[in-house]
Parts: C-alpha cells; structure tokens; sequence
C-alpha cells in the first residue's frame, strides 16, 4: 500500500456536486471538535461506493482528505495495492498463505508505524502504539522460534523467546548465568549466618538476629524473583506496571477466550499467531487480525484519553480519520473494514476513528457477496442515510440480526453535475486555548518562573526566618531581626531545631565565647550546649508519653556584635530554668520525678530587649495552637518593650514569673508574679548605708531609655532621689550609653571642685560600672572619699584586679543591692540540702570554685526558682484535678492542666524555694509590691579590694532573717 497525497483539482471538482457537499457537511459534522464528549459519540465506516461504472469514488476520498488536511484534522491516506492472484480477504478458503503476511494485517501494521500520520505534532504527544507493539512482538517470538527450531529441533518455545526479549526494567537486559546467581546466594547465606554467629557470640538479642535473617532472605527472594521474567512480568502486569502489559492480562476481550491470567493468555495468543503464520488456519488468521485491530483501536482510544498526565484527550479535540481508497477484498481493505465492526460490536467501545473509504463500481460485489449483508436500497442522500443509520445501530449489533458490518454506514455515489459555487472551507481544529496551560512550553516557562520566584521566595524566608527547610518550609516561630547596632540577631522561640547563635563560636556561662561541646562542664557551658541539653530533655518528656506542661523562658540570649558580654546573665538565668526542668524531671539528678513532667522552650527578645513584641506574638501563636503552654518566665531585663510584652500577656491570661525584673509598675498586673525586690525597695535599703548622715551632695547618673526603651534606670534614680531626699545642689546625670557616660560624668566631676559630690547613685547598666569607676578618678571626684550606691545590677559585676575585674580607687566606697547574697544561702551547709546546688553541681559541673564566679550574681538561681515556682504551680492543678488517679487517658500529653488552671493556683503558692520562702499569698499587686523579696545590701571597699564583699544587712526570700544579718527595714 502507499500514502497517497490528494488531487486537488479533482477534489475541487467533486465537491462541487450536490452529493460532495453532503460529504463534506457530514465530514465536518463528525470531525467537530469536542474536547469534553469526544468518546460519547458513534463514528461509522463510511464506504463510498461507485454506483455507475463512470464514478471516481476515489476522487471524493482525495477532495475530503484535502479538506481534512486544511483544517487540521489529524488523518492518514492509503492507497492499498492490488493483492497478487490467489490472495483473498480472511472470509475466503485461502485467505491465510503458510509462512506469509494476510494483505489485511499488512495494512493495519502500515497504520502503527512510527510517523505515519501525517501532522504528528509533539503538543499533543505523538501517536504511540503501544499495544500494536505488544501484538507484533508475539508475532516476532513466532518467527524467532520457527527460525530456531528449524536449525535445532525443539530447542525453544514462542514464549521462551517472547519471555527473552520482553524488557521492563533497564537492568533485565543483563544476561544472567548460573555461577553469578549462584556465589550471589552462597555470599548472602555466609553474610546471614556469620551474623547470626557474631550476634550470638556478642550475646545480642535473638528477637533482633531473627528479623535481620528474615529481611536478608526476603531480599534474597525479591532478587530472585525480579531476576526472572516469568515470576515478575505477570505480577507487574497484574498490578498494572505497563498499559500494554496490563491490556493483555485483564482486557475482557481477551476473558471470551478461556485464558485466564497473563501467562495463560500470552499462550493463547502465542497459539493463535503460529496457526496463522506456519498452518495457514483461516479461523486462527482471523482471530488473530482481530486481535490486531483491537489493539490498534485500544491504542488510538489511549491518544485520546482526557485524564491522561499531559490531558491529551482536551488537545485532541478531534477524532482521528482514515482515508482508504479503493478497497477490495483482494488488497485487504474489506478485511479490515470487516475486523474493526467485529471488534466494536464485541467490545461495544466508542472509538475516536472516523474511517472513509472507497469502493469502484467493478468491486461493489466484494461487500454485496459477504454473508447477511443487504445491499444498498433506496435513493436517500448521505445525510439521511447517516441518520437512517444511526437510528439502526443499536438494532444491527444484536446477534440474532445476523447483520455483517454492523458500523458500516455504505453511500452510493452517483455520477452528478458540479455547480458553480465551491464549498465553504472547513474550520480548523484547533485545542482549546486553555490546555496551553498544560503543555511543554507552559511547563517549561512554570519551571523557569519558579526557579525564579522560588529561589527569591527561598531568599525572603532564608532572610526573614532563621530556619527554612526544604526550600519554601519555614520554622515561623522565629524571625531573623536587625537590631539598632545593624547585627542580625535570631529571635522567637526555639522550635524543631532552631538555635539562637549562628557562629560556630557561642557565649559561655563565664563570660567567654567558645566553640560548643557537650563535654562542657561550669563556665565552659555555652548558649548552644544548654539548647542542645534542652532540646534532649524535651524529647525524652514527649518519648515517655506522660502528662506535661510547657514553660517558656524569655531573656536576652543574642546581643549586637561586641556586646556579648551583656548576654551573659540571661544565658545564666537559661540555665537555671534548665535545672529547674531536671529537677521537676529526673529523680536520678536531685529532683523529686513529678509525675506532671515540664517541657522547656526557649525564647530570644534580642539585644536589650528590643524584639519583646515579636517574641509576645510567637508565644501567643504558640498558645493559641499547643494548650499545654502553662506560663511564661523570664523577661527580667526592664524595657519599654519588655513592658509592653509583659501587658500583652498579661491580658492574655498568661502567668508570668519573672527572676529579676524590679520594675515598680509591674507588680500590679494580676498575672505577674516577681521575685525581685521593687526598684523602690532597692532604693531606700541602700539609703541604710548612710546611717543617719544626710545625703549631702549627690551625682545621680542614670543610664537614658535610648534605643531600646530601657525604664530601669529613669525609674531608679527618681525612687533614689526620694529615698535619698536629695536637695537642689545634687546633679541628675543621664547618659546615653557605655560610650558616652565617661565623658559627661568627667565633665560633672571637674565642675564641682568648688563643692565636690560626697555620694553618688548608679542606676545604670553594669557594662556601664567600669566606665563610671574610670571616669570619676579621672574628673577628680575620687580625690576624697567617696561613696558609691547601686541597685541590682552593680551585683552583677565583679570588684579586683582581673582582666574582667572593676579596679575601685582606695578612696572609694560601693554599697549594692542583691535579691542573693551567695554566703547567706550557703550557710549552715545548706550547699548539700539545697536542690538546686546538688543540680548544679550534678548537672552542670558547678563546685565550690565556681560558685562565686557563676551563682554570685544570682541570676541562675533566680531562674531556677521561677521556673520551679510555675512547674510547682502546675503540678498543684494536675494533684488538684486528681488527674494522676485516672491515668494517663484522662490527660493526654497535658491538655488538662492549661494556663487558666496554674494561674489559679499561684495564688495560692507557698513553698520553701532555694532563695527562701517563695510565698505568693500576700502579693497584693499593687504598684511596688508587697516588700517581702529578697534583698541584701552588700559592701565594698577599695582599700579592702581583695576580700570578700561584706553584707551590712538583708533578709531572704519571703521576709525570713538572713543567717547574722539584721533586716534592712
């Protein structure tokens, strides 16, 4: 046969004519792009048939192919040859030649071969014919056996050599031989059972040895069996690896034949091809064109299947369209007219294939001769005989109608007189426009605007959130800030991994900045390794799937580059609420295993507490989704921003317990609860270093709020001036900075020498004290005794002669507050009853030689009694619930014990603390609270600097007497 290329003058000619127009009409009307229903419509074999011997059937197929190809319509024109004397159709005695190629099945192979229809274009995916393949190939094992055998009887099978050349996966094209299979299993089996003998040598577990043996020789046995063809290709072809494969193993059209399963119908197909080709079996070469045509049609349906991965069935508005021109009985073409009605009326499918053919008046009789069918009667036009056919089809596909062809639609041409008018052109088939959304250019033009936009949506949130994971998967509950000295700090809550501190370098509890290790033991313990044991608390609390609540601790864990020093007392306070969290935990560490364990995260405000706002939003977020979140510790360092923070979770209904925070004003928030002494407290206790000696003239210096809002030192130094009853001649100093307070206070110092300050009060910060110090010897003030008051904050700083030492002149005098003077708690021995020195000692290495260095300040074991007064809050409401006696169902991970319920018991808190008598019974929230904190006013002298400050007065936690010590009231 051959591809042929239409006439167009005779195409012009015949569409002229009445019945040419009527072809062309129903060619457009069947042709009609319908994206949506396309396979809910019937499409006949039209036979153009030669009614006078003068008629050019063919030139109607070349005039509609003309047609078909100006508008797009996806067609194939063949022109099948003459068949040689002797060939006849698949009806006849002698349709199948022995050891030769049926003029039917030589015609539908001309159909599946690569390119051959004309305007294949890629955007649709180009017609494959994957099962046509399938077919061929069984015909090709036929010929390989036959040739084989034919030198070596009976050395093989068509369906050994199909097995052989049947290919799914790349790796099976390996020719595989017995030794490799064979020292493959002996390898396995030594490696199985020397494990077995190094396991029961090394006293392993024999459950464990079992399931590894078990899974060794289950993958021995799942390489086995993908090593041969006849175990994996009828399984995968089971569960559907491989349309073609699948079509022969579950198509019902296959079912009819007794078969049953892929190998069984493989055989029978196998059966089926060598009748046909080497016995000549008219039924077998029937059976096997029909085969042929099924898959060719099961094929094209597959091109225009709409739920396909690239929606071809939508680009393929049209249906496909053969062309056959001059079909005989002889050249095949009434054969395969004959298999595809057979094929339709047993699968009942509506396949997207519009078949035209023609038929010369000298071959009428091939069709009139074949058995039951009618010849044409009537003188309808080809519309009227479409829709006459139409209204029958259902009624011709019965068997009991005994009707051949039952989809052919025949239309006798008669000889007619073109008019002059030519036919309108026919539309092009076009896809709908929107399915350029999906196709090749569209995706590569998706891909490039989300390289692009995804690699600058990956840089917003790698710019904006500390961590990102999988490259558009952010950790929300932490923000990457820039703080007012231009560093980039980490704030939020440390969540799925997150650490505050970015550099391979970390802030150490003594002051320093090393590499983190877990081996760190005392002042070597860094901000990473407390996060780092933190984390691994906490996933032991959610590994034991035991009631818990969550606290969060919020300080000032990051600080603008060259300030990292000032993070030193926070990453301190971290620690305590660290052993508090050990010790609430883990009865091997000195604490009491509460059944209600504490879950610890931590919270980064920034330098100076400047990111407060962010750091309240993430803990309300956090609040709102996770109900085991009880309190809030922390948020001791006293900023405008702190503040705020403070009030927004106050009228949330968040506890806070805060270790050091001394503000006057906060004290009377219902939900804060402070450990600290009020700055109002701290100044009339320091009063009592005076005695009965009025003030004289005073320097006041304060540090400013500046950038970071700071209302500590503006609200110390006005309780200091009305402590102190200062006069008119006494100087309110404020500074902006480290930067500026040397300066402005040298400049105080030389302009009154003619009345020189006798006292002077420090509320500022106490990275600010050496410059003070520096400052007043440097503008005169230290020329004569002087003495020095501070609050809180001078506690933080150490007095003499180290690198990191305060160097005091020998005329002056410092007297400090403390909420812990470190001697009165270790007094009496309680450093070996104290919970939290045991912890300290236990869990982070902190003996008698570091105490000083470390606890002096008391900020760690401030926390630590913060964080235990809130765990000890928490696990009065899960004893007062009685929750414990209904057992781990009745509160699952902790959500009965809520914020609401600890707030209402804190109230009602009183127990022996490590700083003294933790007693939130008599708070009465008022502003400056209710006096009873711990405070102790301590001395130092500079012609003394070498010993140990001296505590002139003070009282623990809760208004008890401190050991030899009157109280400062």
């Amino acid at each position: 046969m051959s591809v042929t290329e239409p006439a167009e003058a005779a195409g012009e000619e015949v569409l002229r004519t009445q019945v040419g127009r009527e072809l062309l009409e129903l060619l457009d009307e069947r042709t009609t792009a319908h994206p949506w229903r396309l396979g809910g419509q019937a499409f006949p074999l039209m036979v153009l048939e030669a009614a006078d011997p003068g008629v050019a059937a063919g030139a109607y197929i070349d005039a509609l192919a003309q047609a078909a190809a100006a508008a797009d319509i996806p067609h194939i024109v063949l022109s099948p040859p003459d068949a040689p004397e002797g060939a006849a159709g698949p009806g006849d005695p002698g349709a199948a030649i022995p050891g030769g190629t049926p003029p039917e099945v030589t015609l539908l192979d001309s159909l599946t071969k690569p390119g051959a229809w004309p305007g294949d274009r890629p955007a649709a995916g180009r017609y494959r014919f994957p099962r046509s393949d399938l077919v061929r190939s069984l015909e090709e094992a036929v010929r390989s056996a036959a040739a084989k055998n034919r030198t070596q009887p009976s050395s093989t099978t068509p369906a050994e050599e199909w097995y052989d050349a049947a290919v799914l996966l790349p790796w099976t094209r390996r020719p595989l031989t017995a030794p490799v299979w064979w020292s493959t299993v002996i390898v396995l089996v030594a490696a199985i059972f020397g494990g077995v003998a190094q396991g029961v040598a090394d006293q392993t577990r024999v459950g464990t040895l079992l399931a590894m043996c078990v899974v060794l020789l289950a993958a021995v046995a799942l390489a086995a069996g993908l090593m041969n063809r006849r175990i994996w290709l009828p399984v995968l072809s089971r569960v559907g690896f491989g349309t073609r494969y699948r079509w022969l193993a579950a198509s019902s059209f296959f079912a009819v034949q007794g078969s049953r399963g892929f190998g069984g119908r493989l055989k029978s197909q196998l059966g089926h091809v060598h009748q046909a080709l080497a016995a000549g079996s008219p039924a077998s070469a029937e059976s096997w064109l029909q085969t042929k045509t099924f898959a060719f049609l099961e094929d094209l349906r597959a091109r225009h299947r709409r739920l396909s991965p690239t929606l071809r069935g939508f680009k393929r508005p049209a249906p496909s369209v053969i062309f056959l021109k001059d079909i005989t009985r002889r050249n095949g073409g009434v054969g395969l007219l004959l298999a595809m009605s057979d094929v339709r009326s047993r699968r009942s499918e509506l396949h997207p294939l519009l078949v035209v053919a023609s038929v010369d008046h000298g071959h009428r009789a091939d069709i009139d001769d074949l058995p039951g069918a009618r010849g044409v009667q009537g003188s309808l036009s080809p519309r009227g005989r479409y829709e006459q056919w139409i209204e029958s089809l259902a009624r011709a596909q019965g068997p009991s109608a005994q009707v051949a062809l039952p989809w052919l639609l025949r239309l006798p041409i008669a000889a007619g007189s073109p008019t002059r008018a030519a036919p309108p052109a026919l539309k092009p088939r076009t896809r709908p426009r929107w399915t350029w959304l999906w196709s090749g250019r569209s995706l590569l033009a998706l891909l490039a605007a989300l390289a692009v936009g995804g690699s600058y949506l990956h840089a917003q949130l790698a710019s904006t959130h500390c961590s990102v994971h999988a490259l558009f998967f952010a950790n929300t509950d932490t923000q990457l800030r820039t703080d007012a000295a231009g560093s980039r700090e980490c704030v939020g809550i440390a969540t799925k991994g997150v650490r505050f501190e970015r550099d391979p370098l970390s802030t150490a509890l003594g002051g320093t900045s090393v590499r983190p290790d877990a081996a760190h033991t005392a002042g070597q313990i860094t901000l990473a390794d407390l996060e780092n044991r933190i984390a691994a608390e906490n996933a032991w609390v959610l590994g034991t799937h035991r009631p818990y609540v969550t606290i969060l601790y919020v300080g000032m864990m990051t600080s603008a580059d060259g300030q990292e020093s000032s993070a030193v007392s926070t990453i301190r306070q971290l620690a305590g609420a660290y052993l508090a969290q050990r010790g609430n935990n883990r009865a091997q560490a000195g604490g009491g295993d509460n059944p209600l364990k504490i879950r610890l995260l931590a919270v980064n405000a920034g330098q100076d507490m400047a990111f407060s706002k962010i750091a309240a939003d993430r803990i309300l977020a956090m609040a709102r989704r996770d109900r085991t979140v009880v309190g809030v510790v922390g948020l001791g360092r006293n900023t405008a921003e702190s503040q705020k923070a403070i009030r927004r979770l106050n009228a949330a209904g968040l506890a806070v317990v805060d270790p050091v925070n001394s503000s006057d004003t906060l004290r009377a928030l219902p939900q804060f609860y402070g450990l600290a002494a009020t700055d109002n407290d701290e100044a009339v206790v320091a009063r009592k270093a005076l005695g009965s000696r009025r003030a004289g003239r005073t320097l006041v210096v304060y540090r400013s709020p500046g950038s970071e809002g700071s209302d500590y030192g503006a609200e110390l130094a006005e309780d200091a001036r009305r402590a102190l009853a200062l006069g008119p001649s006494s100087t309110m100093l404020r500074y902006d900075g480290i930067d500026d307070i040397g300066a402005k206070v040298r400049a105080a110092c030389r302009g009154s020498t003619g009345d020189p300050y006798a006292l002077v009060y420090f509320a500022g910060r106490t990275e600010d004290l050496g410059g003070l110090i520096n400052a007043l010897r440097d503008g005169g003030c230290a020329d004569r005794e002087l003495t020095v008051l501070g609050g809180d904050e001078v506690s933080r700083s150490r007095f003499g002669t180290g690198r990191t030492d305060v160097l005091l002149p020998r005329s002056m005098t410092v007297y400090y507050t403390t909420f812990t003077y470190l001697p009165n708690l270790l007094a009496g021995g309680r450093d070996t009853d104290n919970p939290f020195f045991v912890l300290a000692r236990n869990e982070l290495g902190i003996g008698p030689a570091d105490r000083t260095a470390l606890l002096g300040d008391g900020q760690m074991i401030m926390a630590y009694d913060s964080a235990s007064a809130l765990a000890r809050a928490a696990e009065n409401a899960f004893g007062t619930l009685d929750l414990a006696a209904h057992g781990v169902s009745r509160a699952p991970g902790s959500a009965s014990v809520t914020s609401g319920a600890v707030l209402l018991t804190l109230p009602n808190l009183s127990y022996q603390g490590a700083t003294g008598l933790i007693d939130f019974t008599r708070d009465q929230h008022v502003t400056g609270g209710s006096g009873r904190r711990a405070l102790t006013l301590v001395k130092v002298s500079g012609r003394d600097l070498g010993a140990t400050p001296t505590a002139v007065c003070g009282q623990l936690a809760g208004g008890t007497p401190a050991p030899g010590l009157t109280p400062c009231r």
